[in-house]
């Protein structure tokens, strides 16, 4: 039964019932990064532009789609966005995201407004007395209001929310899509999951109470983030042996596949030294592997302010690519 309710929830097999309106060829995984930096000093709100936090430049939009990219993860503050539950936007803060947008959009690129609140507005989480879900749901109806018609923009409702049930989250993010549709919005919409979006734990954590989400246009997207350290925590640079990495996104890769869905991994990223670059190429060479499941993925990542970080997709002050980098375009 709850395979059937997803199948009339996701969008299909493309080849096997023709693609809905204003979809893309089933076979084209989209390859992308995040450019973080816009939610960058969350203790700092609103912070300063510039100081705290800042937005993609033109330059740096341009060089990854030099190297092939398309799919861009852009992760935004709430606080920021929203500086009052339920209220208006800010100005300046919408005025950036709208520049990040076209500018992205003219590179030839698709775009994920990601939420990157863990679940929380101003360190509460979503359905606690502060931060009724209605709040939530206020967020995304005033960005479908701004954004519902371009359908190169995705809803990405939240990155790794921290409430404790799959299920309860599950439900917000329902109420969340009603909103979206209601408002006659078009876009691609991201579902996440519970205990930091895991791929490999997705089925155990949230495959069953995700299942049941449903969306009218059939546009929702799985996503889901993986590491390759030995906790999947994303915190150290020295990665499992080979033979790990398949097994930790296989589940889930197969898990859409059971339920006629599409995924993205929104999140992963590997250290500089050999071992972690050959697990990158195992993972990339699975996720190629499947097309029919994979919508793209967006490595984690890129933006100017990263500095020396480990898993940084910017180049060298000199302009010389990270070795990550040659793996994930192949070149």
């Amino acid at each position: 039964m709850k395979a059937r309710k997803l199948f009339h929830a996701t969008v299909a097999i493309l080849t096997v019932l023709g693609a809905p309106a204003g979809s893309r060829a089933a076979d084209r995984i989209l390859s992308g990064v995040n450019l973080a930096g816009a939610e960058f000093s969350s203790g700092h709100i609103p912070g300063r532009y510039g100081w705290d936090y800042s937005f993609p430049k033109d330059e740096e939009i341009a060089y990854y789609t030099s190297k092939g990219m398309s799919l861009f993860r852009l992760p935004l503050s709430w606080e920021r966005l929203q500086p009052n539950l339920s209220g208006d936007f800010d100005p300046s803060y919408l005025s950036r995201i709208q520049s990040a947008v076209a500018a992205i959009e003219g590179a030839g690129g698709e775009v994920i407004l990601d939420i990157h609140n863990y679940g929380k507005y101003h360190g509460q989480l979503i359905g606690s007395s502060d931060v009724p879900v209605a709040g939530f749901v206020d967020l995304w109806t005033r960005l479908a209001a701004i954004f519902g018609k371009d359908g190169k923009v995705l809803f990405g409702l939240m990155n790794e929310p921290q409430l404790a049930s799959a299920a309860d989250w599950a439900q917000v993010e329902q109420q969340a899509v009603d909103a979206v549709r209601k408002s006659g919005a078009v876009n691609r919409i991201l579902i996440s999951g519970v205990n930091w979006d895991g791929a490999h734990n997705f089925v155990q954590v949230n495959g069953a109470a995700l299942a049941d989400i449903h969306d009218e246009k059939r546009r929702l997207i799985f996503e889901a983030h993986q590491y390759f350290d030995a906790d999947s925590s994303g915190r150290s640079d020295v990665c499992v042996a080979q033979d790990q990495v398949v097994p930790r996104l296989s589940s889930f890769a197969d898990w859409l596949a059971e339920h006629h869905a599409r995924g993205l991994l929104g999140e992963f990223a590997v250290g500089r030294n050999a071992q972690c670059l050959d697990d990158l190429k195992t993972a990339m060479a699975y996720v190629n592997s499947r097309p029919y499941v994979w919508y793209g993925w967006t490595y984690w990542a890129g933006g100017s302010r990263w500095g020396e970080y480990m898993y940084t997709l910017e180049p060298t002050k000199t302009g010389v690519d990270r070795p990550q980098m040659s793996v994930l375009t192949g070149r």
